[in-house]
């Protein structure tokens, strides 16, 4: 047979035969108008067309922001920069503790430096967001934003709490007012604890990011097998993987609600808390006004000698029942009891001791304790139980006890220090200045007049650092424990809307939303559904085996308060109806079709209203079409009657069947015709182009052979009505056409009724070229124009049988039939396979079918491979020789060319030759008897013109 190029759809192939096809098929890229409205493939669209309504209005409001607002945007949701504020928001909330635990007082100029820098990255973070969110300005997280930077001024060292008060820094050391101040401390720890709500934004805003990033990454993917128990984690993964505008709100407001609340208990209870320390008064202050009458009366008594004496034992005495010595190492300074030494009671030890007042400078004379120390510290170390068991202290705390007050302090004060010495500490303390106002708290006499006071006023100072490092640790504890309570547990307390309410909802949308964006994905939902039921199933059965599990699960039900639980076997109406959408998916994807999609689409993308648009403009598609009728259908509908439902319905699920799993998609049944359609895009790869033409001629020739060795189909045969009207050997057959071509993909009918079909003149050819089988008494016929989308192999297979011109198609076209002989296949009486047809064996089924149709599209397969090695197929042609198809080329080409006599005798001998009468040879011979009597006419260029036309799809 010759072989020559011809120009096909997405490029050049070759077709035997092909010598005098020289016209050149529509180009399949150019934009038509329908009904006034421009309109291409589906699958062709722009962007613009696939967006949805929301992406649309953003990408139309993102048009409209000016310049900063967009920058300001991208920094706001910029990688980088959320890591740093979630990084600052953890220093700032824990920056004062760490300050306080682990360094002295020289360090806080680096702190301040560090809070500045908080208080600018925060300022400009408020400002960025104002700009670049559309509903950030006087919103909720405005507010929290504002509130947490403002409380950051709080860890400025120079910002102390005596003037948030109101009052000088000698009010507060006060001994009561100290007590307001540490209360109103407290107070302003639990209000910088709204700085946790600055975490809590930065988690929800980067969880949207990601759940953005899933929706924006999710991908279609093919089916798997049937290990419910190894897709159980990705079920639950991708349970919350997009988030619904009502879940997205409603846990929202609920953690909002939360938080506050949880803030707002913690900032109220230490208000309406009594203060244990109010109760009763302190030792030191009973201890100072112990000393203060001691040295009054050491001073009324002309300076006498005893009442000297009984004033430094006092003093001393009053030193040594807080010895800092004794806190700062017990083994050393309080060898002999260290439980109950007083290192090991207090918190607050007794470090500085002075004098102030206009007199002071006279008075510290007087004060000083002398030998009166070295003596009282020389029998608390020799005897354990002279003092109280407080210990010692070294030799030059010692020596600082019993010298002179020489020591002057900024705030006025003369005195000593017993921890001045760099030897012994390593951080001295010389005056009380030289601690943060939260390590020192200074004690006065009460009992003293004011006048005495302005003269002269005793001093003592106590280092409470260690109460301040312990109220660090427990700050910082608080703090996790407040940023894992609202973090973690608040995004519980939602649970239960969210498990009955709101995952529902959101499934729906789910649903729906891939319904409009593909309304054929619908009849797969319910096998999806199908394997999520067995995936929750395979989970209960593996908690209900073994000892551990059974104890595993009674533990959970018992913390989750489920244990006296009546587990309900009605499903909720959330369930029923997320079903219903599953099912009405499923049902307009089975009465539209392909064909309807867009129908559908287009009418589920408007949310905005509850109005149905049926008659949505048609778009334009390059497809292969296909026509595939029952002979006889009229006689066999008045012999069967009723039961032509279930004949047609057995047909049709051998057509639908093959088609589907050749990638077709059954349009629309008249009775005896079935439509066919092969989507193809002219974007697509010219592999893809061949790929869908070739399974077209495979799947037509698998349904022939499917037809007819189908054991329920056989049944017909023996029919007694249909061997009396068709006769004893008839058969119900088939008869297929072939061809390419565009067609409108829409609506047909009114408002009251439509079909979801393609209207075309090539859906007309197509229908004609299926009724030339008649005419040239084949199966198959295929037209010129799905032959050049073939490979040279399986086109090779195809026999050229004559050149036309058609109702509707101005230009001429080959015809080729494929020669199968389906009256040499046996029916196939194998039994059934023993499967019982359950919801998960007819699941895995599905699934297996929907492996095959995948598998069409690797590259290693080979349609022209799979024609040859299907045994059906290879049954039918098994009848046809080389020598033959040599032979009717032959005649065929000289019956082309003009030489009809010669064309005679070569088709004459391939009309018999083997063994049964060949179609295509007796109605060219035919043709050429009459009217011609075998002489080509003068015009004669190797093409007739066909009177017969038919029409399906009109």
């Amino acid at each position: 047979m010759s072989t020559i190029e011809s120009k096909g759809v997405r490029g050049i192939t070759k077709v035997p035969g092909a010598d005098e096809d020289q016209t050149e098929s529509r180009s399949t890229s150019r934009s038509r108008r329908v009904s006034g409205t421009i309109v291409s493939a589906p699958s062709s669209m722009t962007d613009s067309n696939l967006l949805s309504e929301d992406d649309k209005k953003k990408r139309a409001e993102d048009k409209k922001k000016r310049w900063y607002h967009r920058i300001s945007e991208k920094i706001v949701d910029n990688t980088f920069f959320v890591w740093v504020t979630t990084l600052l928001t953890l220093y700032a909330l824990t920056g004062s503790d760490i300050r306080m635990l682990c360094t002295d007082k020289p360090a806080d100029s680096y702190f301040d430096i560090a809070v500045l820098v908080c208080l600018v990255v925060f300022c400009f973070e408020i400002l960025v967001s104002t700009l670049g969110k559309a509903d950030y300005w006087l919103g909720f997280f405005f507010t929290l934003d504002i509130l947490s930077t403002t409380t950051l001024v709080l860890d400025l060292t120079f910002v102390s709490v005596s003037d948030l008060l109101g009052g000088s820094e000698g009010d507060v050391r006060s001994s009561r007012t100290a007590r307001v101040g540490a209360k109103a401390a407290r107070i302003i720890r639990v209000i910088r604890l709204v700085r946790i709500l600055k975490l809590y934004k930065a988690y929800y805003e980067k969880r949207q990011q990601r759940l953005r990033r899933q929706r924006e990454a999710a991908e279609g993917k093919a089916p798997g097998d049937d290990d419910w128990a190894d897709e159980e984690e990705k079920e639950e993964e991708g349970m919350s993987s997009q988030e619904s505008t009502l879940g997205k709100k409603l846990s929202e407001v609920t953690t909002r609600k939360v938080i506050i609340l949880v803030l707002a208990m913690l900032m109220m209870l230490p208000l309406v808390q009594a203060e244990a320390e109010s109760q009763l008064p302190y030792a030191v202050e009973y201890g100072a006004d112990v000393v203060q009458n001691a040295f009054e009366r050491y001073l009324n008594s002309n300076l006498q000698t005893s009442e000297r004496d009984r004033y430094r034992q006092s003093y001393l005495t009053y030193a040594y029942y807080h010895n800092w010595w004794a806190m700062k190492d017990p083994k050393t300074y309080c060898p002999y009891d260290q439980q109950t030494c007083g290192g090991n009671i207090y918190l607050g030890f007794f470090f500085f001791g002075g004098i102030r007042g206009n007199n002071r400078e006279s008075m510290a004379n007087l004060t000083k304790l002398d030998t009166t120390a070295v003596e009282f510290n020389a029998r608390a170390k020799e005897d354990p139980m002279a003092f109280y068991n407080l210990g010692y202290m070294p030799e030059q705390a010692v020596d600082a006890l019993s010298g002179s007050w020489d020591l002057s302090c900024d705030s006025g004060t003369k005195g000593f220090s017993l921890i001045s010495s760099s030897d012994l500490v390593g951080y001295p303390v010389s005056c009380p200045e030289d601690l943060r106002l939260d390590e020192v708290q200074c004690f006065f006499p009460s009992q003293q007049t004011a006048t005495s006071s302005a003269n002269w006023q005793l001093v003592f100072c106590y280092d409470i650092r260690l109460s301040t490092r312990a109220e660090a640790i427990y700050g910082l504890l608080t703090t996790f424990f407040i940023m894992f309570l609202l973090l973690a547990g608040s995004m519980q307390f939602s649970n239960d809307a969210n498990r009955l309410v709101v995952h529902p909802v959101e499934n729906m949308i789910k649903r729906v939303r891939a319904i409009r964006d593909n309304p054929l994905i619908a009849v797969k939902m319910a096998d999806e559904e199908f394997k999520q039921e067995e995936i929750r199933r395979a989970k209960m059965r593996r908690k209900t085996t073994g000892c551990m599990a059974i104890a595993q699960n009674l533990l959970f039900d018992f913390l989750s308060c489920k244990c006296c639980s009546q587990k309900s076997q009605e499903p909720m109406e959330t369930v029923i109806l997320e079903k219903t959408i599953i099912k009405l998916g499923s049902l307009l994807a089975l009465g539209f079709g392909e064909a309807g999609a867009n129908i559908i689409s287009s009418n589920m993308r408007g949310s905005d209203s509850s109005g149905v648009n049926a008659m949505v403009p048609g778009v334009l598609v390059d497809c292969i079409i296909g026509v595939c009728k029952v002979q006889d259908f009229s006689t066999a509908t008045e012999v069967l009657q009723a039961k032509i439902m279930t004949f047609v319905n057995q047909i049709a699920e051998i057509i639908h069947g093959v088609v589907d799993e050749f990638h077709g998609s059954p349009n629309k049944n008249s009775g005896e015709s079935f439509l066919i359609i092969w989507r193809v895009d002219a974007n697509d790869a010219e592999d893809k182009h061949r790929r869908m033409a070739e399974m077209s001629i495979v799947a037509f020739a698998k349904i022939l052979g499917g037809m007819h060795r189908s054991s329920l189909l056989a049944d017909y045969r023996t029919h007694p009505g249909l061997q009396y009207r068709l006769g004893k050997n008839a058969r119900m057959t088939l008869s297929f056409g072939l061809h390419a071509g565009w067609a409108i993909e829409g609506a047909v009918g009114s408002e009251f009724k439509i079909d979801a079909s393609y209207v075309s003149p090539n859906v007309s050819i197509a229908a004609s070229v299926e009724r030339y089988t008649q005419v040239y008494n084949v199966s198959l016929v295929a037209a010129d124009s799905v032959l050049r989308l073939c490979n040279a192999e399986l086109a090779s297979k195809c026999r050229k049988i004559d050149r036309v011109i058609i109702t509707g198609s101005a230009a001429p076209m080959g015809l080729y039939c494929i020669d199968l002989d389906w009256a040499s296949l046996e029916v196939d009486d194998s039994p059934p396979p023993e499967v019982v047809w359950n919801t998960k064996n007819r699941y895995r089924a599905r699934q297996w079918i929907e492996g095959q149709k995948n598998s069409k599209w690797g590259e290693e397969v080979s349609m022209a491979r799979a024609f040859d090695e299907d045994p059906v197929i290879s049954v039918m042609r098994q009848r046809y020789t080389t020598q033959f198809f040599q032979l009717f080329n032959m005649g065929y080409q000289n019956y082309f060319q003009g030489e009809w006599q010669v064309a005679r005798r070569m088709l004459s001998e391939t009309r018999s030759i083997l063994g049964a009468e060949d179609g295509p040879s007796t109605a060219l011979l035919r043709y050429m008897e009459y009217p011609h009597q075998f002489e080509a006419p003068k015009d004669w260029h190797g093409v007739r013109e066909m009177t017969l036309a038919g029409s399906v799809g009109t």
